[in-house]
């Protein structure tokens, strides 16, 4: 017999004994509830040994004490029991007790409690009413133009614990679409499922081919199974079906999920441009129908095949020879257009060509954030492959496991619009294929002996390496001593390192281009922001700095201030808004900077990873839709936020990472050195006040300002001026500090 609660693996389990286990459950009636389930297929209590049972409920405390230790608010109470047969409402014929954290004000009038699964005699000490039936609640969405389907499902994903994606087809267009939002899921600890079918062989093998890329990526990238898929081959299922047309979605999270089920399989005219029938239910409203939904997809992915290299090249074998004989119906892979490069790409693809053109086989690419340099790189290789009359052949090398997904898309997407389609091949995870036309690759695997081994027998002519701030790791220098590419583009949006080691000289010291924010407000590729700084009421020089951050626990507690807070306040004040997101440091940090938000008066939420917070999509879409005023977050979107309504943000944490510079020049009086900045007329950004650096080495010092120039230099927890010796130490020579006029 089969068992949903067998699939979770043990990493998932809260707890467990030798003859039963407990797990989150995937439908949750409240925060924090739990399934114990016994470890042999059960159906009921009744068919379980006394010592399952005994097992059973002394897991029931355990699990309570975890859910005691662990929620934020501590539970009020708990509903415990289980259901025993269809008439009582048991959906999964496996033995499982519910444990229900309760909580004060989360029903209206909770007497009477597991009394309530019969309605009319739940509460037997409330006066008596008229039944009344509610009809479950269903939305409708009907496509293109005006409630396309990815609308609704966007803002969920990404505070989704768990998504399950069944569909008869995909192409590599509806994976365009999805591939954002679905791994900032991932990257939110959600659990990702996607079933696609060999149906008529309409699913392209190159999107089959992009999901395996992207098991291997998630793997890479957080070390554990986050993101699966798999091939439902339809002569293998049982039922020897003569058809296979289903397309639903099935999200949730700890407070609430949804089940779509219509006409829109993994394509952008399904999603997005075409005329799709669904309708979405939230679970809250059909609790039995989401369960039923849920056997049926895992019973499906019981039967369904792993896949691997030979399936995919099997099914791309069979898809040829099916369509060479074969109508296909919705072949359309209406993948997005290319665009037209902006005034600084076009700039920088010349300045590469005459690079090329001189001989040179590497350059360095410096880009503000945002701008688009995996774009630009893209650009590149296809007119690099212009120029040589042919596709060329593209290897991406990456640090961070997530950035592979989008530059692939973003390669992919130029070079198949530009020349024949090519072979894409993933080397990450447990694929290790560099035979591609277009090769993915992280530096990680990459750099081990046997990456090593089979780089050195390949050839590329264009070799992306990007983040090549950590250039001078040892994996990377690894990669780069045995990569053979014609032409080696190195991209970053940070090339200055704080331990003072230079990029540009690894790629031959050829600045390609220098594409700054300001160059990006200018052209009106990102946009400008008015910049307000408040002076601190924390001492950020006596927080201690360890690993390259500032110490956590001592952070939070400086920062949980209400004084910090009613200087923010007035501030707020002189500069409104209708949207803010606001970053602290810590959930604890979020939650006390949400609640003092609302006693202010101001509709405010708090979202981060794990248990405590508010609902992550419910928050998001409000703020989207202009119900929520403020959203404190930690540890999210800093990647960016996709919401332009967003008119202002809040920086409660520390910038741990970003830099304030100037051009400031050295001059000395009376034989002392002066280190002298601009005006704060001329520069805004430089402080006013005594203020913590860190400096190329790593150290951290304290700059003390006397109107236009720094006097006082000294390190964090020293006393004592030692510009002198700081200025020595920048400047080198005796003859070099002679020369500036330095004693």
């Amino acid at each position: 017999m089969t068992s949903p609660f067998l699939l979770h693996s043990e990493t998932d389990w809260i707890t467990s004994n030798s003859l039963a286990f407990a797990v989150s459950d995937r439908f949750p009636v409240s925060l924090g509830h739990a399934l114990v389930v016994t470890r042999r297929v059960v159906p009921t209590w009744f068919e379980a040994t006394p010592d399952e049972q005994a097992a059973l409920m002394r897991l029931v405390n355990d699990v309570k004490q975890n859910l005691d230790e662990r929620l934020q608010p501590k539970p009020d109470g708990y509903n415990v029991g289980f259901n025993s047969g269809d008439a009582a409402g048991q959906t999964v014929p496996h033995l499982h007790i519910h444990v229900i954290p309760r909580y004060r004000g989360d029903f209206a009038d909770p007497r009477g409690g597991v009394r309530h699964v019969s309605p009319r005699e739940g509460n037997y000490l409330a006066k008596s009413e008229p039944d009344i039936v509610n009809a479950p609640e269903l939305a409708r969405c009907t496509g293109h133009p005006n409630s396309p389907l990815w609308n609704e499902l966007s803002w969920r994903l990404a505070g989704a614990k768990y998504v399950d994606v069944l569909a008869s087809f995909v192409q590599l267009c509806g994976l365009d679409v999805i591939e954002e939002q679905l791994f900032e899921a991932i990257r939110n600890d959600a659990r990702v499922r996607i079933l696609v079918s060999d149906y008529l062989y309409i699913s392209d093998v190159k999107a089959l081919r992009r999901l395996v890329g992207w098991m291997n990526v998630a793997i890479e990238e957080f070390n554990e199974v986050r993101l699966e898929a798999k091939l439902i081959e339809t002569t293998r299922i049982p039922s020897s079906p003569a058809s296979f047309h289903p397309k639903a979605w099935q999200i949730s999270d700890a407070h609430s999920g949804i089940i779509v089920v219509g006409s829109s399989n993994l394509s952008r005219p399904a999603l997005q441009s075409g005329v799709e029938w669904n309708l979405i239910s939230e679970r809250r409203s059909a609790l039995v129908a989401h369960e039923h939904v849920q056997v049926e997809f895992t019973s499906l992915w019981e039967v369904a095949t792993e896949f691997s290299a030979e399936l995919l090249t099997v099914y791309a074998e069979k898809s040829k020879s099916f369509r060479s004989t074969h109508f296909e119906p919705e072949r359309l892979d209406e993948r997005q257009s290319t665009f037209d490069p902006h005034p600084w790409q076009i700039e920088a693809l010349a300045a590469l060509c005459k690079i090329r053109e001189a001989g040179y086989g590497r350059a360095l690419v410096t880009v503000a954030t945002g701008m688009g340099k995996t774009w630009l790189a893209a650009f590149d290789a296809r007119q690099l492959g212009m120029s040589l009359g042919r596709r060329p052949r593209v290897l991406i090398i990456v640090h961070r496991a997530h950035i592979l997904a989008q530059a692939e898309a973003a390669l992919s997407l130029v070079l198949d619009s530009a020349f024949a389609e090519g072979k894409t091949s993933w080397y990450i995870g447990s694929s290790s294929e560099l035979n591609g036309d277009l090769v993915i690759a992280s530096v990680q695997k990459l750099s081990r002996d046997s990456g090593l081994e089979r780089q050195a027998e390949e050839h590329f002519d264009f070799a992306v390496v990007d983040e090549v701030h950590h250039a001078h790791a040892q994996s990377y220098r690894r990669v780069l001593a045995k990569l053979n590419a014609d032409f080696i583009p190195g991209l970053t949006a940070t090339p200055e390192r704080t331990d003072g080691v230079d990029v540009a000289s690894i790629f031959d010291d050829n600045l390609a281009c220098h594409a700054s924010i300001g160059d990006g407000f200018a052209e009106e590729s990102l946009v400008p922001f008015h910049y307000v700084g408040i002076k601190d009421t924390v001492d950020f020089g006596q927080i201690p700095w360890r690993n390259g951050r500032f110490d956590p626990a001592e952070l939070e507690e400086r920062v949980v201030r209400s004084e910090r807070m009613d200087r923010l306040s007035l501030t707020m004040q002189k500069h409104p808004a209708e949207r803010t997101v606001v970053f602290c440091c810590s959930r604890r940090h979020a939650l006390f900077a949400r609640d003092w938000l609302q006693r202010k008066g101001s509709i405010a939420a708090a979202v981060f990873s794990g248990s405590g917070g508010d609902n992550y999509a419910e928050s998001l879409e409000n703020l989207r839709r202009g119900n929520l005023q403020c959203l404190c977050v930690v540890d999210m979107f800093n990647e960016g936020l996709d919401i332009p309504a967003v008119d202002r943000v809040i920086m409660l944490r520390p910038t741990e990472t970003g830099r304030i510079s100037f051009e400031a020049k050295v001059s000395h009086a009376s034989s002392r050195p002066i280190l002298f900045v601009p005006d704060k007329k001329i520069c805004s950004a430089r402080p006013f006040d005594p203020t913590v650096v860190q400096l190329p080495d790593g150290s951290r010092w304290e700059f003390k300002f006397v109107k236009v120039a720094v006097n006082v230099a000294s390190p964090i927890g020293e006393t004592g001026n030692q510009l002198s010796d700081l200025l020595r130490k920048w400047f080198g020579s005796k003859q070099v500090c002679q020369a500036l006029g330095l004693p």
